[in-house]
This record gives structure tokens, C-alpha cells and sequence, in this order.
């Protein structure tokens, strides 16, 4: 956070501890002494008043008796009484070990002083060079002359009370009075020379905000959030004194959304600790409360780059920041790494949160034990320790499923009972969602089903949907072709259930989820059938919801209908699928505009790109490629990597390909080259650790491009570089998980060494090429992948020929006529353009010369 500085200086790593003896030598040990003097400025007679101090200043008083400190309270001093109590505070210290002062109150800062505002002071008493205000740095530099710690806790950054402009009579001269917050504390005089100091350990200053900031007071009655930090966190057994004002700033920073910052000024060159041993941690608050502090540390450590991204999620979802940093904990990823698709998961978790505590109710609970650990789990929740509430949900799941076998056999309220279980299983879904374990979720909602399908049909009705949602999650974020496949059926089963009726047109509305889940298991399955399905879903939908009644319903379900055409296009061929999707984008950008919605405008604007290159590989390259070039850039306008660097990414993906493809056609080196730098770029953000899939598919692109520069002599290792990307490539991409992807792959690899063939004139180097391309083709069929089964046909017709001219062998060039033969018809079925006709008539022409001279 630009201006937060913490400075924590330890010069010996030796133990102080009130209560304990010094640790010097057993011959000097003995008790420690600690004296604590505590002020607190409630009720000024003219400047503002401050309802919190007092009950601030009781709090910390009551606590530090508890921790063995000599305590002196001053509520509501005038100067008077402020100068003597101070003046008894600093004797006291003289035979102490610690001194601790804490004041709440009304502070400013002028000409580089601060001052504590004693309750009569007015506008008047700034005039008066003889003003009762009491000037911090004097008292810090009396206090380390008499006792070896000297501590100062100044909740007294709040707005200056004084009316603006306001100067005060300063020795120096008149100096303007700051108008927020207190500035940074003027060291002490040195002492060494001054025979009757004590041997100086150092002091601590802490302010409640950072310099030059105001402060917040609290809700009247309450505690400021500095105070209740501090009470919360002072006591706390088995931390250096250091660590403990870590936590307490930030607990400040997490309980005030990061509007209040406190600082921490300390040269200490003994390690302190107050007073009690290290909590023992197997009761369930303790969990709670070292999970709590575990987090503020590690939140304290947060490079600044995360701590702003978490910020800015947690504000423009409205979600508590200690929340959200124990989500950014459980996602178990290297926050130092690239920021990844880092955002965007944290931020769909926010949205989840933010539903939770929405829908979150304990009312309907009744079993005493289920009502302690839902309590436990929501405290855990509210502090930050996700992965602990997750462990109290699933001891009250456990508790749940014992309920479950009683009410079987129970008569009375039963209804009730069950909705209870239902509520506690769906809690541990949604906790379980926020630890990003979608199958726990699907299984606690299917579970909350059970118990609601009977007596609430609606409910049972959004908890089924929010099974067949944390399927699809769980499918799409991990990979499991299985779990998409659960979800279609689950959603399939919420059609016909009652409670459909809540859903916005019902069944139809259901069908929008279900259209995105096909869709996701047909791009990684061979065939059409699961793409066929989703267009009919699609194409239903747009039969309720039109554009005049529904337009952001009806906008949405074109953008996936557009996505379901594009991969029908990809996987049957032919340029009639891509206009299709063409023109449902185009209609839905009637709505999505770049001045109403320019997120979702810049995703059409992708959209419309791919389809574009799409086109261009059926027919008119060079105008469709250029086309797309236009259209992604568009997208970029919108999508910077700044802003979401996971769109941007995917953006400048896609520009890359159609970068490649129109280099291809013109042989253009500066537009491969610039596809290559696009490529290189993506993968800065696309890490294999953060997004493996889009991070192996990338990679494949690049190896393709790599395969353009080294058919045009651009670099000598090119080949080479293009396979060992193929590989990274295959090694998250594995047939089981992806086939028609790894397929693909393996035909680029093919390509690879018919390249290498040709550069070296090898058989052998081909034969390898006949070899990958023969194991895509157990992939790629041609009823399935007819577009690609006919290209690599295509290709593997060229490496035939060249093995049959080389070697005169007449079956390899009868099977380079047959593979020639098959990749011209699917074209002719496919309807490309006429001149792909000519490169197979020079193909088989070339073909029967070699026959001839095998002859």
C-alpha cells in the first residue's frame, strides 16, 4: 500500500516478558515491573465530542491489568490534570522495567510536532505559546531517560478539531495545524551521556492510522477499530510484541474495508513479550482464534500487487477483506508468480461469497449441537479462516446425517427438522465452493435436496441447480469429463421438477446452464452428437426468450448459441456453421454495445474474430484473416492486460492465430514473427501453474508458428523448438483428458518431421512423420473431425509421396493417390472454395509420374 511503512527493528535476539525474570544471568533474576498510564478524551467541552475514548480507555485499562501492569487511568483530563498525571506517570516509570501509555482522544500535528488535545482546549488556547497541549516527543524522550521499554499507543489520528487554517503558538514560531491524522514521531534526544538513565532497550510508538490520515471513532457505544484490535490481539500468549502490532494493524486494515492503516514506529534490541504462554489450540475458539492470526500475518506479508488485487475484488463485490484473504489462501497457488487467472477465481469466489452471506440463515436450526458448530463455522468464516469453517460444515454434516437416521423414525415436526439439515448441508456446500472443492459442494447439495424435496419443492428446486452449477465447475476448472457429464444429467432432472417455476421461463431457463455444460464436454469429446444437442437447446430458448420481452437473456443465449455453431463449424466443417455464429454474435452486439456493456462487447468482438479466421480457412484468406486482425484488436481496446489480464490474454491468443494464418497465405515473415511475439506474450500470463490447459494450448499454437518461420529458413532450430513446445503441449493435454486436442497436437508434430524430412532429405525423418500423423488419425475420424481427418489425410498424402519418389516404392505412392483422393472429396463435401481442386490435381498428377518410373 503506497505511504504504509512498518518499521520493526530488533538489534539482539534476546526475550523480555513482564512477569519473568530478566534472562541476563540466573544470579539478577527477578520480576519484571511494568506500569501503564491510560487517557481517554471523551467529553471536550468545545471541540467535538468523541463517544468512544472512555469506553476505549476502560477496555485497554481492564487489559492491561490483566497482564501484570501497574495501571493509572485519567478519563476526560483537562491540561491540568493531564500535566500532573503525566509528570506521576514518568516518576513511576523511574523504578519500572516497561512503561505504557494509551491514549484515545483528539490529537494534531503541527510544525512537526504531535500533541495530545486535553478536553478544555479551544481555538483560543492554539494562540497561547504556554498552551496546555501536550507535545509527544518530549514525553517519549522523558519517559526512555527513566525506563529501559517506553511504549506510546496514540488512537488519536482523527480529524483535526480546530477550525482550517488554524496555527498554533509553537517555540519555533506559529505553525499551521494538519488537518487529519498525527505525522511521524520525532526521535528522542540521545541519553548516553546522561549518567542516571537506565540502559535504553528502546521504545514503541504505534498510531492508530497512518501518517497524515485520520483515524475512525467506531460505532457510538462501541470501540474505535484500533482499541478493539488492540484488545483483541495484545494478550495474545507466545508472539513477540512486534508481531502482535502487526496483527493488531492488520485486523484495523481487513475490519475497515482498508480505509484505516495503522503504523507501527519501533526500535526495540530485545524481543518482547506480554505476559502469558502460548495458547493451547485444540479447543475449537482457539482454532479460531490462531487461524485468525495466521492470517493477519500472512496478510502482512502479501506483496503489494496482491493486497491491491484483493482490494479491488473485494470492493466492487462488497465482501468483508479478511473473507476474501482467506479465500486468496485456500486456492494454494504461488501468489509471487504471475497474477494468472489469479483474479478472475478470486473474484467468482466473491460472488459466491457474496451470495452466501445473502442467503446465509440459522433460523430453522433447532439441534443445540449443529447450532455450535454452525456458530464456530461462521466465526471462522467472518475471520478469514476458510479452510477451518469447511472442517466445522462438514463435523455439522456429520451431525446432520445422525439427525437424519432419528427423524426417520420421528413424528413430530418434521418438516422443520428436515428443512434444518437441508440449510446445514447446503452451508457446507457453499463454504466448500469458497474452497474452491466444487465436488463437495455437488454431493452437500444433492444431500440438501433429499431433505427439501418433499416439503419445499422451489427450495429442493435451486439446490438441485446449484448441484448440476458446482458439477460444471468442477468439470471445467478441473478437468473432469466426468463431472460435465453428471451436470447434463442433473440439469435434465431439475427440468421436471416441480419448483421449475422459479427459474425465468422454466424449463428454458434451465436449458441456458445446461446449453454452457454441453458445449464445455463437446469441445473435449470427438463427434457432433453433444454440440447437436446444445444448438437445440439454444435454439428452444430463443423461443421464450425474445428480444423485445427478455434482450439481456435473449443476448446471452445468442452468444452461446454463436459458440455451439463455432464448434459444430470445427468439428462437421463447411463456412454455413461459422456464418451462423457470425450472425448470432453480430445480434447480440444490438444489445452488448461498446457504450452500454464494453465488457461484453469486447467479447463479441473476439467472437466475431474467430469466426472470421474460421472463414478465412474455408475460403477468401486473406480478406477474412485481415478481418479478424480488426476484430480482436477491437477486443484489446477493451480487454487491456491491466485491467483482465485473463480476457487480454485470451484476446491476444486469438490474434496470434489469425496472425499465423494470414502470414501463411502472404508469406509474410513480419506477420509470423509478430505471431511468435503475441504468443510469447500470452504466455506470461497463461502460466502452466495458473490456466495448464490455456498454458498447453498456447503452446501448441506457438509450435505451429514455429513450423511457418522454419518452412521459410527464419531460424535454424525452428523444427526443433516447434516439437519441444508440441511436447510441453502434450504433457497436460493427454488423450484420455482432451483426445480431439491431443489429436491435433499429434498431427502438428507430424507436420514437424515431414519438415525436418524435407530440410534433411531423411526417409527415416518421414517415415516418424507417417508415424504421428497414423496415431492422430485414431482420433480424428472422418464421420467425427471430417475437416481435420481431411487435412491430415492431406498431409499425410504429401509425406507418402515424398518416401515413394525417394525409395520407388509403388505401395507408398498408391497409399499417397488413395490418402490424396480422400482429403479432395471431404473438401468437395465440405463446399470449400474451388481452389483447393488445383493443389490435388498437381498432387495426383505428381503422384502417377512417380508410378510411371516405378514401373
Amino acid at each position: 500500500m503506497a505511504g504504509w511503512h512498518r518499521v520493526t527493528v530488533f538489534a539482539a535476539l534476546l526475550l523480555m516478558q513482564l512477569l519473568q525474570a530478566w534472562p541476563a544471568s540466573a544470579e539478577d533474576a527477578r520480576p519484571l515491573r511494568g506500569v501503564a498510564l491510560v487517557i481517554g478524551e471523551s467529553r471536550y467541552q468545545s471541540l467535538p465530542a468523541l463517544p468512544n475514548p472512555a469506553n476505549d480507555a476502560r477496555a485497554v485499562a481492564q487489559l492491561l491489568g490483566s497482564l501484570g501492569f501497574e495501571v493509572s487511568s485519567i478519563p476526560d483530563g483537562d491540561g491540568p490534570r493531564l500535566g500532573r498525571g503525566l509528570k506521576h506517570f514518568v516518576e513511576d516509570a523511574a523504578g519500572a522495567d516497561v512503561a505504557l501509555l494509551y491514549y484515545s482522544g483528539h490529537g494534531i500535528e503541527a510544525g512537526g510536532e504531535n500533541y495530545l488535545v486535553p478536553v478544555e482546549a479551544d481555538a483560543s488556547s492554539l494562540a497561547d505559546p504556554a498552551n496546555r497541549l501536550v507535545p509527544v516527543s518530549a514525553l517519549l524522550a522523558q519517559l526512555k531517560a527513566s525506563v529501559p521499554v517506553a511504549i506510546v499507543l496514540l488512537d488519536a489520528c482523527r480529524t483535526n478539531p480546530f477550525p482550517p487554517g488554524a496555527t498554533l503558538a509553537a517555540p519555533s514560531g506559529a505553525a499551521p495545524v494538519a488537518a487529519a491524522g498525527l505525522d511521524l514521531a520525532r526521535r528522542a534526544a540521545p541519553l548516553a551521556d546522561a549518567a542516571e538513565a537506565p540502559q535504553s532497550l528502546g521504545e514503541v510508538i504505534g498510531f492508530a492510522a497512518e501518517p497524515g490520515h485520520a483515524a475512525l471513532d467506531g460505532e457510538p457505544g462501541g470501540n474505535s477499530p484500533y482499541a478493539a484490535a488492540l484488545l483483541k490481539h495484545l494478550a495474545a500468549g507466545g508472539f513477540a510484541f512486534g508481531d502482535v502490532m502487526t496483527m493488531v494493524a492488520e485486523e484495523v486494515y481487513v475490519k475497515t474495508g482498508g480505509r484505516q492503516l495503522p503504523w507501527t514506529n519501533a526500535s526495540l534490541r530485545r524481543l518482547l513479550y506480554f505476559g502469558q504462554a502460548p495458547e493451547e489450540t485444540g479447543g475449537d475458539e482457539a482454532s479460531i482464534r490462531s487461524e485468525r492470526r495466521k492470517l493477519l500475518l500472512t496478510i502482512a506479508a502479501t506483496p503489494a500487487e496482491q493486497r491491491s488485487m484483493v482490494e479491488t475484488v473485494a470492493a466492487q463485490n462488497e465482501v468483508p477483506l479478511d473473507q476474501l484473504y482467506g479465500m486468496l489462501g485456500a486456492l494454494r497457488v504461488d501468489t509471487s508468480a504471475g497474477p494468472g487467472d489469479l483474479q478472475a477465481q478470486l473474484a467468482a469466489g466473491a460472488r459466491k461469497l457474496r451470495e452466501i452471506l445473502a442467503q446465509h440463515d440459522t433460523e430453522t436450526r433447532q439441534d443445540p449441537e449443529l447450532i455450535r458448530l454452525s456458530g464456530l463455522a461462521d466465526r471462522a468464516q467472518s475471520e478469514g479462516a476458510i479452510q477451518l469453517a469447511l472442517t466445522f460444515r462438514a463435523r455439522a454434516s456429520a451431525r446432520a446425517e445422525e439427525i437424519d437416521k432419528q427423524l426417520d423414525e420421528a413424528e413430530a415436526n418434521i418438516r422443520q427438522r428436515r428443512l434444518e439439515l437441508a440449510d446445514t448441508f447446503a452451508d457446507h456446500a457453499r463454504t466448500a465452493i469458497l474452497n474452491f472443492d466444487y465436488r463437495t459442494a455437488a454431493r452437500r447439495y444433492e444431500d440438501a435436496f433429499r431433505q427439501a424435496e418433499r416439503w419445499d419443492p422451489k427450495t429442493a428446486f435451486i439446490y438441485k441447480i446449484f448441484e448440476a452449477d458446482a458439477l460444471t465447475d468442477q468439470g471445467m476448472i478441473k478437468g473432469e469429463n466426468a463431472a460435465l457429464s453428471e451436470a447434463v444429467d442433473v440439469y435434465e432432472a431439475a427440468k421436471l421438477l416441480p419448483g421449475v417455476t422459479v427459474f425465468t421461463g422454466g424449463p428454458a431457463g434451465v436449458a441456458i446452464n445446461e446449453g454452457i455444460t454441453l458445449t464445455a464436454l463437446a469441445a473435449r469429446e470427438n463427434g457432433t452428437a453433444r454440440v447437436e444437442q446444445a444448438i437445440k437447446v439454444y435454439e428452444d430458448a430463443l423461443k421464450i426468450f425474445t428480444r423485445k420481452r427478455t434482450p439481456a437473456l435473449w443476448a446471452t443465449v445468442l452468444i452461446n448459441l454463436g459458440n455451439a455453431y463455432d464448434l459444430m463449424g470445427q468439428r462437421a466443417g463447411g463456412a454455413a456453421y461459422y456464418a451462423k455464429a457470425m450472425d448470432a454474435y453480430r445480434q447480440a452486439t444490438k444489445v452488448y454495445t461498446k457504450t452500454t456493456s464494453p465488457d461484453k462487447w469486447a467479447g463479441l468482438q473476439n467472437n466475431i474474430g474467430n469466426e472470421f479466421t474460421a472463414l478465412g480457412d474455408a475460403g477468401d484468406a486473406r480478406k477474412n484473416y485481415t478481418a479478424a486482425i480488426e476484430a480482436f484488436h477491437g477486443a484489446l481496446t477493451v480487454w487491456t492486460r491491466e485491467k483482465v489480464p485473463v480476457q487480454w490474454a485470451m484476446a491476444l491468443a486469438n490474434l496470434a492465430v489469425s496472425l499465423h494464418k494470414l502470414g501463411d497465405v502472404a508469406d509474410d515473415t513480419e506477420k509470423l514473427e509478430a505471431s511468435r511475439a503475441a504468443f510469447q506474450d500470452v504466455l506470461e500470463v497463461r502460466t502452466r501453474e495458473t490456466q495448464p490447459v490455456d498454458w498447453a494450448n498456447t503452446q501448441s499454437n506457438l509450435g505451429a508458428v514455429l513450423l511457418s518461420l522454419g518452412q521459410r529458413g527464419k531460424c535454424a532450430d525452428c523444427f526443433t523448438q516447434a516439437l519441444a513446445a508440441f511436447d510441453q503441449a502434450h504433457e497436460v493435454i493427454t488423450r484420455k483428458l482432451d483426445p480431439f486436442t491431443w489429436a491435433t497436437i499429434t498431427y502438428n508434430q507430424g507436420r514437424a518431421y515431414r519438415f525436418m524430412g524435407d530440410a534433411e532429405n531423411s526417409v527415416p525423418l518421414y517415415r516418424k512423420a507417417l508415424e504421428r500423423m497414423d496415431l492422430a488419425l485414431t482420433e480424428l475420424t472422418r464421420d467425427k473431425s471430417p475437416v481435420i481427418w481431411g487435412k491430415t489425410h492431406s498431409v499425410r498424402g504429401e509425406i507418402l509421396l515424398a518416401i515413394g519418389t525417394r525409395t520407388h516404392d509403388r505401395a507408398s505412392l498408391l497409399a499417397a493417390r488413395d490418402a490424396f483422393i480422400a482429403a479432395r472429396d471431404i473438401f468437395r463435401e465440405q463446399h470449400y472454395s474451388s481452389g483447393f481442386e488445383g493443389f490435388y490435381r498437381k498432387e495426383l498428377d505428381l503422384v502417377q509420374q512417380q508410378l510411371a518410373q516405378a514401373k
